[in-house]
């Protein structure tokens, strides 16, 4: 019983999809939406057999050169007249004057053309439409000037019929609408025709195209004009004047390439209709009925034949559409366009053969449903796939990557829950997919908890923003989840403090998908911070205003009121601790000011240093020789630390150099091996130098040169790590090179601008 029931359930599918596929061939057949696959076709069985050619018609071409020897575009009306004289002389069959005459010129060039007309009596003129027209009509009619209407032989339509792919392939022989219709100039020129056309005369009609642009004999219009060409060449011929100039852009696509003039494309349409081979094309029911016989053929051999031989089937199905559409043009001239036959007959097999992949499919449905359900993940061996045919291959692939994908989700779990940070992994519209032990930990602290699924928008309820106390920045609009900035300092009403990272996660695609979520508690940091502020606001003014008294004290006590000696050593005492005040404020301001960057000339703040410094030299007789100043040499930093840096340098410069010696300054630019350049300043002195190993040991803090080395001098320890902290934070660096006894360069390194 189940076997006869599968039996008719497969027929009845078979019989589903034979429906499916003749619709589809229906479809196509009347929305015409492969055209583009029917044009290809037709292009290139037309290239393969061209018509013949009539050597009655010739074209007059107003090319480049015409328009070189005669002058530019638009010529008069008089130079016209001229041409058709000279073509009538010549006593031509008929003339299409394939140039519009819509617009009057002087009064005496119009009349002059239409005298030239009335005295050839056989010339044909086109007249243009404006669409859409007025009071509603489909379009507006601008005839010749009144001289020519009244002397043309006769009046037609240059109408031509662009598809989709902007290629000109079909030409309305009469074109108008109820209230009057006009023949097509090369219907006009190739038969003279004067009686009104038919009704039924507008249906689009394909061009016989019988060679590429330039295939007809052209005659320069210059050469006409100059009695060049003998009369022989256009007696007794249909002549077509017109524009082919490539600075008149007087060309259309084509089927076989490139563009055509529209004066050329006339003479193809004449030359159809002189030889016969005007191209008939079919009608939507025949293209369905071309379509669908060839199709139940291929379904008949679906039904009763193997599975290879009914792929052969298929296969001679195609060909044999394709010979009957190049038989059906070429031999009868009868366009029967394939591309409705070819699409169901490529259809159908895939669909018939979808059937043979059910028991495949059903598989794969079940084994993704229970991926969705099952959670469970136990470590298996390595995995071979069994033998057998592409089906089995496929089911053992599709297994194991169920599989890969459990592990690489518990993967994921796993190192989320090894992340010191609380961290939330939503979908787009801010609903909770994954998180970590530590977010689990975080909100159960704040009284919330976490669930899959839960919208992240209701925990964010528990922070506000840091200091501002506003909600934190976060919404919802059109139903995703939108983050105003990528950072947020944030804070909880028990005082604890985060930084909210949050990073949008794309696909392979490149599309998002969500958003991870990152809480990092800085509140330690924060404390640092405040501590940090304290010590600067303890020495900028509680350690500060207690010396600054004692010095004042000093200056303003009477001489007999103070031992001299004692109050010289007050005074130093007090001095050391301003110093050390202002080094701690110096060092904190640059490790933790938020710098204001501009564009620095160096030797600006070089220059602002050295006036600084002036009475110190100036006190020891020292000179300051400053070498490379002529070049501008831009860098971007914070220019009061910068300043202070160098000022630092060079004051240690002159408290260990001897009097009446030298501080070498020198600024240079040079190339960075990352195609960049750097910014160096060397500042050099005659002091005693340092022994090699303490260069590297100078810009720790409190650090001092060795005892027993030059001069005595003064100091905390803190300038030069001020300097090294300043030029870390401006991407640069700072060294030290010496010898004992041979003095010491200090170099500053900084990133240049070009």
């Amino acid at each position: 019983m189940n076997k006869e029931y599968s039996r008719t359930r497969l027929k009845v599918e078979w019989a589903i999809i034979l429906l499916a596929a003749s619709l589809l061939v229906g479809w196509v057949s009347a929305d015409r939406s492969l055209l583009r696959i029917d044009n290809l076709i037709y292009d290139r069985l037309l290239q393969a057999n061209r018509p013949a050619s009539s050597d009655a018609i010739i074209v007059v071409a107003i090319d480049d050169e015409s328009l070189r020897r005669v002058g530019r575009w638009p010529w008069p009306r008089e130079t016209h007249a001229a041409l058709l004289d000279a073509i009538t002389d010549a006593k031509p069959r008929t003339i299409g004057y394939d140039i519009l005459f819509t617009e009057a010129a002087d009064a005496a060039g119009d009349a002059s053309l239409g005298d030239a007309m009335r005295r050839a009596a056989n010339v044909y003129v086109p007249l243009s439409f404006v669409a859409p027209g007025r009071n509603g009509a489909r379009f507006d009619v601008q005839e010749p000037i009144a001289p020519v209407r009244r002397a043309a032989a006769a009046i037609g339509h240059v109408n031509l019929s662009f598809d989709p792919d902007g290629t000109v392939r079909r030409f309305s022989p009469s074109f108008g609408d109820s209230r009057q219709r006009w023949w097509h100039l090369a219907e006009l020129a190739h038969g003279g025709l004067r009686r009104p056309p038919p009704a039924g005369s507008g249906a689009a009609v394909l061009i016989p195209f019988a060679g590429p642009a330039g295939h007809w004999p052209t005659i320069p219009a210059a050469a006409v004009l100059a009695g060049e060409v003998p009369p022989e060449f256009l007696r007794d011929k249909i002549v077509f004047v017109g524009a082919t100039a490539n600075a008149l852009g007087a060309g259309h696509p084509i089927p076989s390439g490139g563009r055509m003039p529209g004066v050329e494309i006339q003479a193809h349409i004449a030359n159809g209709l002189m030889t016969g081979r005007a191209m008939r094309e079919a009608g939507p029911a025949a293209i369905f009925f071309f379509g669908i016989i060839p199709l139940w053929m291929a379904f008949l051999a679906f039904r009763f034949l193997p599975r290879r031989a009914a792929a052969l089937a298929a296969a001679v199905m195609i060909g044999a559409v394709l010979f009957a559409s190049a038989s059906a043009l070429i031999v009868f001239e009868f366009w029967l366009p394939p591309a409705a036959a070819l699409a169901g007959l490529v259809c159908s097999y895939p669909l018939w053969a979808w059937r043979q992949l059910a028991s495949a499919d059903k598989f794969m449905r079940a084994e993704l449903d229970r991926f969705r359900t099952d959670s469970r993940w136990l470590p298996e061996p390595e995995r071979r796939f069994p033998p057998g045919g592409q089906l089995e291959s496929t089911i053992a692939k599709l297994r194991l990557a169920i599989s890969n994908a459990r592990e690489l989700r518990h993967f994921a779990l796993d190192r989320l829950d090894q992340l010191p940070d609380a961290i939330l992994v939503t979908d787009r519209e801010g609903h909770i997919v994954l998180s970590n032990a530590a977010a689990a930990s975080l909100f159960g602290s704040l009284g919330a908890s976490i669930a899959e699924g839960d919208d992240c928008l209701a925990l964010f309820t528990h922070f506000h923003l840091d200091p501002s106390r506003d909600p934190l920045p976060v919404t919802r609009k059109e139903g995703l989840l939108k983050v105003d900035c990528g950072d947020l300092d944030a804070a909880t009403a028990e005082g604890h403090y985060y930084s909210v990272r949050f990073a949008p996660q794309s696909a392979a695609t490149g599309a998002q998908v969500g958003w991870l979520i990152r809480f990092l508690d800085v509140s330690e940091s924060r404390a640092s911070q405040r501590q940090r502020d304290d010590i600067v606001q303890l020495l900028t003014h509680d350690m500060r205003s207690p010396q600054a008294s004692i010095m004042a004290l000093l200056d303003t006590a009477a001489p007999d009121e103070i031992d001299p000696g004692f109050a010289a050593r007050i005074r130093h005492y007090a001095q050391r601790t301003l110093g050390l005040a202002d080094g701690f404020v110096q060092l904190a301001r640059a490790e933790s000011l938020e710098y204001v960057i501009e564009e620095i000339d160096l030797n600006d703040i070089l220059i602002d240093a050295l006036d600084e410094l002036w009475p110190q030299m100036t006190a020891k007789n020292i000179r300051a020789e400053t070498l490379g100043g002529d070049e501008r040499i831009i860098v971007e930093g914070e220019r009061s630390l910068l300043t202070r840096a160098l000022v630092n340098i060079i004051d240690n410069a002159i408290k260990y150099s001897p009097a009446d010696t030298c501080v070498r300054c020198t600024l240079r630019r040079e190339p960075d091996s990352g195609a960049g350049w750097l910014a160096r300043c060397t500042i050099s002195d005659e002091g005693p130098g340092l022994p090699a190993d303490h260069c590297e040991t100078i810009f720790a803090r409190f650090a001092r040169g060795p005892l027993g080395i030059g001069q005595k001098v003064e100091g905390v320890g803190l300038g030069l790590s001020f300097v090294y902290t300043v030029m870390v934070r401006h991407k640069g660096e700072v060294r030290c090179a010496s010898e004992p006894g041979q003095g010491a360069s200090f170099t500053l390194t900084l990133p240049a601008l070009p």
